[in-house]
């Protein structure tokens, strides 16, 4: 066998387990289909991370990546699993090959929350965005709206609150879900 560990997924999950993997004496692949972080990438400011000063996500996606890299793990950018192989034998097939495991874990993270509104699919990229730190520049200097009421939403409207001339949060309930940190900065 290959591998003892195969984690699917590389965002802060997946760098976890495979730094606890080499931690645990295994032979540890860590396959990320993109790019290792996962949406902490698209963080603006990540600051509720404990013992570690405020960073954007990127930032801490490569310092956690490293770190695994560092004790023992192969951290594999850019390798979608497209099958699971479960059984006697377990293992994944990626674009790139077939590995063999004793073990798999899987860490595929979270997804973007679509409206499923008109239109939302044919302007994504030209208005439509999910990731304020790679397009929030568009915006400057525009009116935007933003929905939702979650951390993830409050952080990206007090984000783009620094480029666009007015940011308007759209929520569904009465009150906002967010930290009430991250409400209290808003205006």
């Amino acid at each position: 066998m290959e591998w003892d560990l195969i984690v699917v997924g590389g965002g802060p999950a997946g760098l976890t387990a495979g730094i606890y993997g080499v931690r645990g004496g295994l032979r540890t692949l860590v396959l990320e289909g993109k790019v290792v972080g996962g949406r902490m990438t698209e963080a603006p400011l990540i600051e509720n991370y404990p013992g570690v000063q405020p960073m954007q996500g990127w930032e801490l996606a490569s310092k956690m990546a490293e770190h695994c890299r560092r004790v023992g793990a192969e951290v594999r950018e850019g390798e979608e699993v497209k099958e699971l192989l479960v059984g006697e034998e377990k293992g994944v097939v990626t674009g790139k090959g077939e590995y063999r495991a004793g073990a798999i874990v899987l860490a595929t993270g979270v997804r973007h929350r679509k409206l499923g509104v008109p239109g939302e699919e044919e302007f994504l990229g030209r208005g439509v965005s999910y990731c304020p730190v790679c397009d929030g520049p568009l915006f400057k200097g525009k009116r935007v709206v933003v929905v939702g009421g979650g951390n993830s939403a409050v952080s990206t409207a007090l984000y783009l609150s620094n480029l666009a001339s007015e940011v308007v949060l759209i929520h569904r309930r009465d009150r906002l879900r967010a930290d009430p940190l991250l409400v209290g900065r808003l205006g």
